[in-house]
């Protein structure tokens, strides 16, 4: 997911009440803290957040914040902190960061693989990632939903390193010697099926030998 727009609604009042009244209505309380200017107290609709949090699944989170209809000049803010109901999980007040205009800004960008090659399409091998997502930095409206790589020229046990990725936009500062994925043979897991299936029949033939062994000490 790239830059999520999200609507906030300014609000002139706070207070532990007021905020339990905006949880009843279906909003979250939530304050935006500016640099370049006062920090300011908004609400926001508490479905869309919530789904946008869900989607997010944990990456760093930045939205553009509107007043109602969307435009290129609203403002834009990381999230710094959701607090939560320990016990109901219900999010109970939202802490946003604006971000100075022409400030980039490190964020974990989900990878997406595409593209099939001779060894996966054959079952030969498959794709292992380690890694599911990279750190760019770019500027916020600029930040890409996701980074593609393409496996189709890829040849069996082929490797692709965070230093093999360009990303679209800004600068990859990830690690450049952590392994994404490689492309691994499958023939090794059918080896191992083979040998536990053969380690099981040995197994059961030799139950069966003891079991023949005992019927006889009884006839005896």
């Amino acid at each position: 997911m790239g830059l999520v727009n999200l609507e906030i609604i300014p609000r002139s009042t706070k207070g532990k009440n007021e905020n339990r009244r905006l949880r009843a209505a279906g909003r979250i309380p939530a304050v935006v803290y500016g640099k370049e200017r006062d920090s300011m107290m908004v609400e926001l609709e508490a479905k869309p957040f919530t789904k946008a949090m869900t989607q997010l699944a944990g990456r760093a989170a930045i939205f553009s914040l509107a007043m109602g209809e969307v435009t290129d000049d609203d403002a834009i803010a990381l999230l710094r902190e959701v607090q939560r109901n320990p016990c109901t999980d219900e999010i109970l007040h939202v802490d946003l960061m604006e971000i100075p205009r022409g400030v980039p800004v490190t964020v974990a960008v989900s990878v997406q693989v595409v593209g099939e090659n001779a060894a996966t399409r054959s079952g030969e091998a498959a794709v292992a990632m380690s890694l599911q997502a990279v750190e760019i930095s770019c500027l916020p409206r600029e930040l890409p939903e996701y980074i593609t790589i393409d496996i189709t020229e890829l040849e069996l046990n082929d490797k692709i390193f965070v230093r093999d990725i360009v990303a679209p936009v800004g600068e990859v500062i990830s690690d450049p010697e952590i392994l994404v994925l490689n492309i691994k043979p499958q023939v090794l897991e059918v080896e191992e099926e083979e040998e536990l299936e053969e380690g099981e029949e040995g197994a059961e033939g030799a139950e069966g030998a003891d079991s023949e062994g005992d019927d006889e000490k009884k006839d005896d």
